[in-house]
């Protein structure tokens, strides 16, 4: 069995068309949420999700919620930021699109190749969005492992901020017998690789992967926005270095993370 572990995808559908070009042959999905928002392109994303049948499955994010009108909780620095993408973008959802993402459940556990598993996209305390400097455990994911059962799969894509597991950026470790996974994003990196981050789960191995795609299709998208031009720019600077930034750019530049 062949299972593509993919999330935050931000509305970046060339993005996500080069990851599912590159592994055709899956047999099912997960998604970890957040198809929507600081991408130009939700709908064609949300309608993706849409026609997924099980046994894929897909996790409501922060952002998903936040287009059925509740707050994302995003991190202070990218609010103006998100509010501003989300009103240029919420014309192109349907109702039915809005409702699906409402519906979706932020934390599923589930049986796959006889493995117990558990995802969500923020922490299991708050599935939505991570607890900022209330982890007191020995090694960052033990809350988190105790509270979900001891799984023997973790997949998640934000990490606790507080011990430097940043948003969007891949990873996967091992804390007893429980496996825990960051696939990094799809449509949004930051760890200063613009290629699309995804997993693939095969023959009892999580493999962390990248598919290079047209970021300047992604940037021509944005023109079609109603949008300030800065942030415009902002959003298309970082997708072009995978939200890398320097020194002098840390003051302007929210891609490395957002959440």
């Amino acid at each position: 069995m062949k299972v593509l572990i993919l999330s935050d995808i931000h509305g970046n559908w060339p993005a996500l068309q080069a990851v599912l070009r590159a592994e055709q042959d899956v047999d099912q999905i997960l998604c970890l949420g957040d198809l929507v928002n600081y991408g130009p392109q939700p709908a064609e994303c949300v309608v993706w999700a849409m026609q997924l049948h099980p046994p894929s499955r897909v996790i409501q994010g922060n952002h998903d919620r936040a287009f059925a009108g509740i707050d994302p909780h995003c991190a202070p620095t990218n609010q103006r930021l998100a509010e501003a993408m989300q009103s240029a973008t919420n014309h192109l959802l349907t109702p039915e699109m809005k409702h699906f993402l409402a519906a979706l459940q932020p934390l599923q556990e589930f049986r796959c190749a006889e493995t117990t598993c558990v995802a969500y996209h923020g922490t299991a305390r708050d599935p939505h969005f991570p607890q900022v400097g209330g982890q007191n455990a020995q090694w960052p994911w033990e809350s988190d492992i105790i509270l979900t059962g001891h799984p023997d799969m973790l997949f998640v894509l934000v990490g606790h901020p507080d011990l430097l597991f940043l948003s969007h950026m891949p990873m996967k470790t091992r804390w007893g017998n429980t496996l825990v996974v960051n696939p990094g994003s799809v449509g949004l990196p930051a760890d200063g690789d613009p290629r699309a981050a995804y997993a693939v789960w095969q023959n009892g191995e999580v493999t962390l992967r990248r598919a290079a795609y047209d970021v300047e299709e992604t940037a021509r998208a944005f023109e079609l926005l109603t949008l300030a031009e800065h942030i415009k720019q902002l959003l298309v600077d970082g997708l072009r270095t995978g939200g890398s930034r320097t020194d002098s750019d840390k003051s302007k530049t929210a891609a490395r993370v957002l959440v």
